[in-house]
């Protein structure tokens, strides 16, 4: 089989036609022969008129469209603009325009007024086409069953447009927090590939039930929950937006055994009044993010206990390192995994510009498969996160003796205080083996006297009481003196991005605010 979206498309349909593809709560199930037919139909339309050019923006919510739109953009060989429907007006605007796209493919979105929200696409961005999923077509959008029937009464597309392994499949916006959103280009091969490693680290079968806790639009939604499930011939199951009860009910109605996402997507299930670790049982093992504390917090309190840490990040398709099912979950939960093959690895001195001893911490860089093509129309950008082949994460770790990678946090989310390197992530680490905290973020404050010193804001979890004695006490006992928070500030709205990461300069500004003449 070719390493291509279309073709894993292909091959899962012709293989396991009749088996369940996606079950999103409060649609009706769709079989791979089902969502097959549909995306070569929207294949056909898409190549039916010059004018959609080549690049086809999805602004939808976890819904089975999503994932045949996204079917039918590869079958006519053409590339997804990925959108995120939480994005604001601008922000939507920036990514459309920047990424020339001509059509998108959308729908009713939460907290938005679709016939405002039309208006203002097709206002300021002349010759947009919008085809419309789902409900009233607003004035000067097409519907979407109308547009995929008309003139196309046989299931048949032109072999000729499928894509090869190389091309480019999909652009992805970064999120941002401190300039403007880059257009990630990604491969096929890099996708799939990626997808099916994941797959092979889970040790799927056919009895697995795969859980997206997270949107499809986001990189690990896309290779690590749509493409991996069908892969494997498997079903994927997803809610249009995350509710705990919701949720909940899904993994035990449906009996999941995978369940992916952000530390906060398992966090979050804690909050739900008719949370019980036996809901979850069904769950074998998935991939989360956060910190050594965190995911042993996602394995005891929520009940998860074959979950493993992973890295990864958007240019690299995304997964970079992941453990085995079977690893222990001394491997599991405190490291991050060990690297993919075809790829390779390592930690970079920026200072000396040179790679760094084995077992030494440094900046994550990534050579191999799965490396982003660059960045969408950025070639300065892009020459700066590629230099000779590695691709430069800005994400620090260490590479044990046995393979396996220790994340260190940001290359940049370091305080200085007084001389001494303090790892903001080690901070918050500790921050979160203390009972009651469910989001914890460290960051520097200026001082007269030590040059920087830590500052935490910590989100307390639902119904928890804690206090700034408890927790810097908690922190005497586990950290040096000089990696003691000065300050401790409680929020209830801790700033994220749409990838579920603490927007750490939004959250400067706001600490600023409360701190007075103090700069952060």
């Amino acid at each position: 089989m070719r390493l291509t979206i279309a073709h894993t498309l292909l091959h899962a349909a012709r293989n396991w036609g009749d088996r369940p593809a996606v079950q999103v709560m409060d649609e009706s199930p769709v079989l791979y022969r089902e969502l097959y037919t549909e995306a070569v139909k929207i294949a056909n339309k898409l190549n039916f008129d010059a004018t959609n050019g080549k690049h086809i923006g999805i602004l939808l919510p976890n819904t089975s469209r999503w994932i045949s739109a996204l079917y039918g953009t590869a079958l006519s060989g053409k590339i997804g603009v990925l959108l995120n429907p939480r994005l604001t007006m601008g922000e939507l605007l920036y990514q459309i325009q920047h990424s020339n796209t001509k059509l998108v493919i959308t729908g009713p979105i939460h907290g938005k007024d679709s016939s405002v929200f039309v208006r203002e696409l097709l206002r300021s961005v002349p010759n947009l086409r919008i085809v419309w999923v789902g409900g009233h077509a607003p004035a000067g959008t097409i519907p979407f069953e109308a547009w995929i029937e008309h003139d196309h009464d046989k299931v048949f597309f032109d072999p000729t447009l499928l894509p090869s392994e190389n091309d480019t499949a999909v652009l992805i916006y970064t999120s941002g927090t401190t300039s403007l959103p880059k257009g990630v280009m990604l491969s096929h091969q890099s996708i799939v590939r990626n997808a099916y490693i994941v797959g092979r680290r889970f040790g799927l079968t056919s009895n697995d039930r795969v859980f997206s806790a997270g949107p499809f639009f986001h990189s690990g939604g896309l290779t690590m929950h749509v493409i991996m499930s069908a892969l494997y011939g498997l079903p994927v199951y997803s809610v249009s937006h995350f509710d705990p009860d919701i949720v909940l009910d899904c993994i035990q109605g449906y009996q999941c055994t995978i369940y992916n996402g952000i530390e906060t997507l398992f966090l979050r299930l804690l909050d739900s009044p008719r949370f019980n670790a036996n809901r979850v049982s069904s769950v074998r093992t998935g991939w989360a993010t956060g910190t050594p504390a965190i995911i042993r917090k996602i394995a005891g309190e929520v009940g998860m206990r074959g979950i493993i840490g992973v890295y990864g990040i958007t240019e690299a398709s995304p997964n970079v390192t992941i453990s085995d099912w079977e690893d222990s979950e001394e491997h599991r939960y405190d490291t991050v995994g060990k690297p993919h093959p075809w790829s390779v690895v390592a930690t970079w001195d920026p200072e000396r510009r040179s790679l760094t001893p084995p077992g030494e911490v440094g900046e994550l860089v990534v050579r191999g498969y799965s490396v982003m093509q660059g960045y969408y129309n950025q070639p300065k950008e892009t020459s700066e996160a590629l230099e000779d082949g590695w691709l430069h994460t800005g994400d620090l770790g260490r590479i044990r003796a046995d393979g396996y990678v220790e994340f260190a946090g940001r290359l940049k989310d370091i305080v200085r205080v007084g001389g001494e390197n303090v790892s903001c992530l080690e901070v918050e680490n500790v921050i979160y083996q203390l009972e009651g905290v469910e989001l914890a973020s460290v960051l520097p404050l200026e001082d007269d006297v030590y040059g920087q010193v830590p500052v935490a804001v910590v989100k307390p979890a639902q119904d928890k009481m804690l206090s700034k004695e408890a927790i810097l006490d908690f922190l005497r006992c586990h950290l040096a003196s000089y990696k003691i928070p000065k300050e401790v500030v409680f929020m209830d709205n801790i700033p994220m991005t749409e990838s579920g990461k603490v927007q750490k300069g939004r959250l400067r500004q706001l600490i600023h605010a409360m701190t007075g003449d103090q700069k952060i």
